[in-house]
């Protein structure tokens, strides 16, 4: 009898734990996910939307860690160890989330991974086949629907100049009150100018010849 009892408070132990460890993977599934696909949602859901978004996604991640904090604290001594787990795992990824660049990461395989098609569009740009088509700015280029991911916030890109002057900007973050992200190619291999994005450069990075990366306000 008491081997039973004993057996079934191990089970319940076990089923417990087993909970709390799904609710530390939820938790950090959800920050990863929001840190890894952050430029996606904001191009999907807008700036305003995408931040309500990553705010509610961290209060989640927070009270899934306060809640195994709490099972680790109150666990009996002989199973600390086992139950701080599912705390330890919330820990060890917000921590990786703070130090690792995802954004970063993210941009640089977007601009290897679509640097061919990108490449495709300049050419088209700088033969004439792609030229400003939206009415209220003589500047932007809506393109052809297999080529609007290569640019987000509306799949347009932004050109000045002419060619071996020409500059053409690709979005990778088009904000709101002026605040950008892109990549820009300059056909003289030279810095990009900020009368292209009519704001101020805040960060300015040549990727490839002719290939910047560029942030701005």
């Amino acid at each position: 009898m008491e081997d039973e009892i004993e057996q079934i408070k191990k089970d319940q132990s076990n089923i417990i734990f087993y909970f709390m460890l799904s609710i530390a993977i939820i938790g950090s599934m959800i920050i990863l996910f929001l840190n890894i696909y952050r430029l996606t949602l904001v191009d999907i859901l807008t700036p305003f939307f995408a931040t309500f978004i990553e705010i509610l996604g961290y209060i989640v991640f927070f009270i899934c860690t306060l809640i195994v904090f709490v099972y680790f604290k109150v666990s009996k001594s002989f199973n600390r160890a086992r139950n701080g787990i599912p705390f330890l795992l919330n820990l060890i990824i917000f921590i990786l989330v703070l130090i690792i660049p995802f954004t970063s990461i993210v941009l640089d395989f977007d601009f290897r991974f679509n640097k061919e098609e990108r490449e495709n569009v300049v050419r088209m740009v700088l033969e004439g086949s792609l030229k400003p088509n939206v009415s209220h700015n003589e500047l932007l280029i809506r393109l052809p629907e297999e080529y609007k991911k290569l640019s987000k916030g509306g799949g347009e890109i932004r050109v000045e100049g002419y060619g071996q002057s020409a500059q053409i900007l690709f979005f990778t973050y088009r904000g709101v009150l002026g605040n950008m992200a892109g990549f820009i190619y300059t056909a003289n291999d030279s810095a990009p100018d900020e009368m292209l994005i009519g704001g101020d450069f805040m960060e300015v990075k040549k990727l490839k010849k002719n290939w910047y990366s560029v942030r701005a306000t």
